[in-house]
């Protein structure tokens, strides 16, 4: 998802990290084991580096928001970046809360990640319908219906892949992240590949699509890290400005060794693994006293030559579920938390409890986060599409909520 415009050169400053890719494999009762990957298109570096202090300042020539003169800069920007148009705002159609082939849908839609492809937008999300992909399509971001194949009815586009441990044909599968990579398309997913401790493990997988409609076909082994009770979740693929694949995900932590954070590596130019050579580099580490016990669900995105990173922080359960973001020197970071370490989106700013699991999208000259919200916590989880500005700083505004 980008701009399509030029983006600035911008000194990395980047951590560096040593090696060896954790594959997921099983032992007889289900549970995940680390041992070496069979994915073709894996390299020796490892899916988690070990720990290290994640960089809290950004190279002094980058737009940092809070850390620079915004007078200064306003004049900066005023010659070096391309116009923005304030969105207008996007107030989602209601519709049926069942899933109809040809009927506006309205319903439960958790964690959307969205695309733009043939003058449509497609947004996937987490299992719902009974569906491993539920799929939605829109022309204007209002109306959503679900995706149906040739004769008009609603399809699942996603084949799970074997390793999936799940009933109902692997429809537990959530928190999915799509996008254009090289001649096709890359479907990423989060799904139970077995247990650990009592606890179910997780892992991500990659398919791939002749397009957005697919359907996608599993690719590649597992990416899993043994270490990790819960695993890894929440893949984001991200294709920047210069056409560089990405897959962006969240590390659950290791208990009393290491929080939960936002890892990012490159993938290759077919989105079926990561690049030879690449490794993994750490964005965020849990640390703001609103992202409660985790932090979770990454979307990148470039916007007037500025990369952002939202994620969510706290419980996805309750009503102080928030998003937040901070500003990157590049893909690889590193990245710095904005608007004073609080988050972007609350209950309190949108006046829908929970708002997260948001996907960053740009529309013409304008930045849109489309996010889930509970109608009420412990109902649905409903997709809602919020218009940001973009100030002279480099920082971001709500303009309107969704």
């Amino acid at each position: 998802m980008t701009t399509g415009r030029r983006v600035r050169v911008l000194a990395a400053g980047a951590l560096a990290v040593a090696v060896a890719l954790a594959g997921c494999s099983s032992d007889g009762d289900g549970t995940p084991q680390a041992g070496p990957s069979t994915a073709p298109t894996s390299s020796d570096a490892p899916l988690i580096p070990e720990p290290t202090e994640v960089p809290t300042e950004l190279p002094e020539d980058l737009l940092v928001g809070e850390m620079q003169d915004l007078a200064k800069l306003a004049e900066r920007l005023a010659q070096q970046l391309p116009q923005q148009r304030r969105p207008a705002p996007v107030v989602v159609a209601g519709g049926s809360e069942q899933w109809r082939a040809g009927v506006a849908y309205r319903g439960y839609f958790a964690d959307p990640d969205v695309v733009r492809a043939n003058g449509r937008w497609y947004a996937y999300a987490t299992n719902t319908a009974g569906l491993r992909l539920p799929t939605l399509v829109s022309r204007d971001l209002v109306t959503w219906t679900p995706l149906t194949d040739g004769a008009g009815r609603a399809v699942d586009p996603l084949q799970p892949a074997g390793w999936v441990r799940s009933r109902g044909r692997g429809k537990s599968l959530w928190a999915p992240g799509v996008d254009k990579v090289g001649n096709g398309w890359t479907a990423a997913y989060a799904a139970p590949a077995g247990t650990s401790g009592g606890e179910r493990h997780n892992c991500i997988g990659l398919s791939r699509g002749p397009s957005p409609a697919g359907p996608f076909r599993p690719v590649g082994e597992p990416l899993c890290y043994g270490q990790a009770q819960l695993g890894v979740i929440d893949p984001d693929v991200f294709v920047d400005e210069t056409g560089v694949p990405w897959l962006l995900w969240k590390f659950s932590g290791v208990v009393n060794r290491r929080p939960a954070g936002l890892f990012i590596r490159q993938l290759n130019r077919d989105g079926t693994g990561f690049a030879e050579g690449s490794e993994t580099r750490e964005l965020l580490t849990l640390s703001e006293r609103w992202e409660g016990d985790t932090i979770e669900n990454p979307s990148m995105v470039q916007f007037r030559g500025v990369t952002y990173l939202f994620y969510s922080g706290s419980s996805w359960e309750r009503a102080d579920y928030a998003t937040g973001y901070a500003i990157c020197a590049g893909p690889q970071g590193p990245c710095v938390r904005q608007n004073q370490g609080l988050p972007l989106l609350s209950t309190a700013t949108t006046g829908h409890p929970g708002p997260g699991g948001a996907s960053a999208i740009v529309t013409g000259k304008s930045l849109r986060l489309v996010y889930h919200a509970w109608d009420r916590v412990g109902g649905l989880r409903r997709l809602h599409v919020a218009g940001l500005w973009q100030r002279e700083d480099g920082t971001l505004e709500v303009v309107h909520p969704g």
